[in-house]
């Protein structure tokens, strides 16, 4: 394969999102890959896509939860969370997101769908194979590739010269591989619309005869290779017999400031969230992949990385401070023992390195403030996450329906006002409790409310329904000290916070960053002591 020099076709298939860049330093790379031609059967209208069909079925599974469905299909958080709400939103829904169960439609879906209710009209595409290590992106893209657009300071992606395509293996194995990929995903890799297509070039195709290659059963088959190749069939795509096509895609590598040893690529197509690129870069990683840097030279990608974080040492000394666990004994000691010490204490190690950059100047006082709040909703979280959401959700519907029972709730703690009641005052109407308006409705299935007054309020609410609640004890203790803490940071966070109103960030002063460290340790000792 001649070098990048010799074949500038870099496509660039996103625009990317500005990233705050007190926070991350980012890089581009050009990722070899070979586009295989391929097509699909188009889906009936009506009818879900791959991926939207999937998590139907694991919702029809009583053990299974989003956040387990996200981790099992590789996607994110977010990915399952809109695809359950365009289920339930239809005129005949297939998911009812109050009783979280798959309604009749859904099952009788689930039922017929493998009659094949797919058009015979086939939708041309591409796949691609990574030229490093044969992996599959988890990407269909419609119709022809985008002009490509030439990059400056990219560094490129590479492989061993000596080594073959991954393309010269027999295709029908690579098919498998193909066949997973878009099982999987599905068509939430579908490429914008908007793309700009190339020319009218033709290219004759023959199509290959096998949709899968041949397998003999044999008395060592499991019942899970059975229904393997039972998916691999309503994968309903098949490779064409055409030359694939050598090129490199725009990536953009992501190396936060606060930890300088997390690599993360973010997908390069649109409407694409999966932690795919990133899990495979780190494996590029481990295997110290050859990589072709600015100079042309080849260098292994472990060593490459190793020298993005060394010299960020070198820029920040400051950083190679070994007195973080000496910073967590002596301000958060029980961060050392708690149930929930690994969720926190990388969430702590960067605000501990961006604090320590903020001394040298070298970060702005408002990453504190944004990257402190979210420490602290870290633990809110996981306060909230070990309660019957259901349940208090539903007493608070019975039993508080009136301006003065959500302060009796409240005062109940020696809660005399706090945002959050000022926030629920204004959702009332008519003087009453609407629960599709209520701080509580944020709460229901899977959210976990927005803000960290949000937070205290429910955990508010599940304090005085639930006598053994640990926010309960909590409370009870240190009174309305932690409210006012809350209230306070959340107040710096809405007015010193990144937002995307196209405003500049007001710079938070000396005073109001002094008190907002203060109370966010005293929250934090605080919050951590009624953990467990």
């Amino acid at each position: 394969m001649s070098k990048f020099k010799n074949n500038q076709r870099v496509m660039s298939f996103r625009k990317f999102d500005r990233l705050d860049g007190d926070i991350y330093t980012t890089y581009d790379i050009a990722w070899p890959v070979e586009a295989i031609e391929c097509y699909a059967n188009k889906v009936a209208e009506g009818m879900l896509d791959v991926l939207a069909e999937t998590v139907l079925e694991l919702l029809n599974v009583k053990e299974m939860t989003p956040g387990r469905i996200a981790n099992l299909l590789d996607v994110s958080y977010e990915v399952v969370n809109k695809i359950i709400k365009d289920l339930s939103k239809s005129e005949y829904p297939l998911y009812d997101e109050k009783e979280k169960c798959v309604t009749q439609y859904g099952i009788e879906y689930i039922e017929k769908k493998d009659a094949g209710e797919f058009l015979e009209e086939k939708v041309f595409g591409y796949m691609f194979v990574s030229r490093i290590d044969g992996e599959v992106f988890p990407y269909f893209m419609e119709g022809k590739l985008p002009w490509p657009l030439r990059q400056s300071e990219i560094l490129y992606l590479s492989f061993d010269e000596e080594s073959q395509s991954m393309l010269s293996s027999d295709r029908v194995q690579l098919l498998d591989r193909v066949n997973q990929s878009f099982h999987r995903y599905g068509r939430i890799t579908k490429a914008s619309k908007e793309l700009e297509r190339t020319g009218t070039d033709v290219t004759i195709i023959d199509f290959i005869k096998e949709e899968l290659h041949d397998r003999s059963f044999h008395e060592e088959e499991t019942l899970a290779d059975v229904e393997e190749e039972r998916n691999l069939r309503n994968a309903r795509i098949k490779l064409l017999n055409t030359q694939p096509t050598e090129l490199y895609i725009r990536c953009r590598l992501c190396v936060s400031k606060a930890n300088p040893e997390k690599f993360i690529i973010d997908s390069p197509f649109p409407l694409n969230n999966t932690s795919w690129y990133s899990e495979c870069f780190h494996r590029m990683i481990a295997n110290n992949e050859l990589i072709y840097a600015e100079d042309d030279d080849e260098i292994g990608l472990e060593y490459f990385c190793e020298g993005i974080t060394n010299q960020f040492y070198v820029d920040f000394p400051e950083m190679q401070s070994k007195d973080f666990e000496h910073y967590i004994k002596a301000q958060f000691p029980r961060m050392l023992s708690c149930s929930i010490a690994s969720e926190c204490m990388d969430k702590y190690h960067e605000v501990f390195n961006l604090r320590n950059l903020c001394n040298e100047h070298q970060v702005k006082r408002n990453v504190i403030v944004t990257e402190g709040t979210k420490a602290l909703e870290l633990i809110l979280n996981n306060y909230v996450a070990n309660t019957r959401k259901d349940e208090i959700i539903r007493k608070y519907r019975d039993n508080i329906q009136t301006e003065t029972e959500i302060e009796d709730m409240l005062d109940r703690f020696g809660i005399t006002d706090c945002m959050a009641l000022r926030k629920e005052k204004r959702n009332l109407d008519y003087g009453r409790v609407n629960m599709n308006r209520s701080i509580m409705s944020n709460f229901r299935g899977y959210r976990m409310g927005s803000t960290v007054i949000e937070k205290y309020f429910y955990l508010t609410a599940e304090a005085f329904f639930n006598e053994n609640s640990k926010f309960r004890k909590l409370l009870i203790k240190e009174g309305s000290d932690i409210i006012s803490y809350i209230d306070f940071i959340n107040q710096m966070r809405n007015k010193y916070g990144g937002h995307n109103d196209g405003t500049r960030a007001v710079e938070v002063s000396v005073a109001d960053y002094q008190q907002f460290y203060e109370y966010f340790v005293r929250s934090t000792k605080i919050l951590l002591d009624y953990i467990d």
